[in-house]
């Protein structure tokens, strides 16, 4: 059997495959066409498709895409879309930003976002570059392949399946899934089992995307330049950060609202200088994740009793903090 795996829902889209349980190949979409994350996070960019990743990944397993047996999409989104899910219609406003929020947390773009995962069976038929025709003309929009998972799920599978390890605890730690932001599992042989989880608004990841943006840097692409401003500074910020993030026990967290500006001042633009301020604030973030994880961590070391710890998410890339956990 061949599983073809795809994430395009947000940035650094990819694909790999699968057959019979082995990976056979598995690819970014930049490594490709040059464009750093494959394409840009925002909503009306989730339509496009890695179709070079998908194209190698087809090459290497030797078969066409009308071959392959099941198609895993790495975000399920019926499970945001609530009235709509059994509808044929939903409703794009012309104008999203000028539209009210679905809910607190939810975006404008949403419907726009989730039409556009739920048409990607046919995107994937229809949609791809002349150039590459070979391995997909003639394939069909068949939604009985498809199956939609869940994004931390897929996180979490990410890092589990790969390791060296037959149990293991695993924290996801993300800027966002459908309604997760942090989530907690036990992995076992090729089981995973979802313990506990936090869900939207609060969301470590993006507290670090909001004040990437404030230092004057692109968000969902940045945050490692956050990551290594800090080493130039000091935790002047630290109680603030602290006040922000409150840890609840038992894996959860909740993010209080704030505004950058009134805790530290105008933001920085792009190609403004940098200040002592600036490598302070990057600093103070970054100590308090690492406080924050760390106390996540040991929480579900002593619900699991696991000595094994996996880790996935946007998050998760920040290496410092994961030497601190370590």
């Amino acid at each position: 059997m061949y599983i073809l795996g795809i994430n395009a829902a947000f940035h650094d889209s990819s694909a790999c495959i699968i057959k019979d349980g082995k990976l056979l190949a598995a690819a970014e979409e930049e490594r490709f066409t040059h464009i750093k994350h494959g394409k840009r996070p925002v909503p009306f960019s989730t339509y496009e498709l890695p179709f070079h990743a998908i194209d190698y990944c087809l090459k290497v397993a030797g078969i066409h895409l009308s071959e392959a047996d099941k198609i895993a999409y790495a975000f399920n989104p019926y499970t945001l879309l609530g009235q709509y899910a059994t509808d044929t219609q939903i409703s794009l406003p012309l104008q999203p930003h000028l539209s009210p929020k679905l809910n607190g947390w939810q975006s404008e773009w949403d419907p726009l976002f989730l039409s556009s995962i739920v048409n990607a069976p046919g995107q994937l038929s229809d949609g791809y570059p002349h150039h590459l025709q070979k391995r997909f003309q003639g394939s069909k929009a068949d939604i009985d392949k498809w199956y939609f998972t869940d994004h931390h799920i897929a996180h979490a599978a990410s890092a589990f399946y790969p390791s060296p390890f037959e149990k293991a605890a695993i924290m996801v730690l993300d800027g966002r899934g459908e309604k997760a932001t942090s989530s907690y599992h036990l992995g076992e042989k090729n089981r995973i089992e979802l313990i506990s989880q936090v869900c939207m608004p609060h969301s470590l990841g993006l507290l670090y995307e909001g004040i990437t943006s404030h230092l004057g840097f692109l968000h969902s692409s940045d945050e490692y330049k956050v990551m290594a401003l800090a080493s130039y500074g000091k935790p002047v910020y630290l109680d603030a950060f602290r006040s922000i993030i409150k840890v609840h026990g038992e894996g959860r967290y909740t993010i209080e609202n704030a505004s950058f500006e009134k805790l530290f001042g105008k933001a920085r633009l792009k190609n403004d200088p940098f200040t002592q301020k600036h490598f302070d604030i990057a600093h103070s973030l970054q100590k308090a994740l690492e406080e924050t994880a760390t106390k996540l961590a040991l929480w579900l070391h002593e619900k699991t009793q696991c000595d094994n710890l996996c880790m996935a998410g946007g998050v998760a890339l920040n290496c410092v903090m994961n030497a601190v956990i370590r």
